[in-house]
């Protein structure tokens, strides 16, 4: 993973869960309304290499580990 590049991840508004890496604003916020359940609200975030998500991934599965 590229963590080099800018990205969109959603937060949502019950949890500071963040859910999945996009490429595009628009297309987090796509899957968000498909996701969203009633009375629930998100923010999309635009994140770069610094992004505490994508850190903690590479964390526990890096580059070239087994699957």
């Amino acid at each position: 993973m590229d963590r080099n590049t800018l990205h969109y991840h959603i937060r949502w508004s019950s949890t500071s869960l963040y859910w999945q890496r996009f490429k595009t604003h628009a297309e987090a916020d796509v899957r968000a309304i498909q996701l969203t359940r009633p009375g629930e609200t998100y923010a999309i975030e635009e994140l770069d290499a610094d992004c505490p998500r994508c850190l903690e991934i590479v964390k526990w599965n890096p580059p070239g580990a087994a699957d």
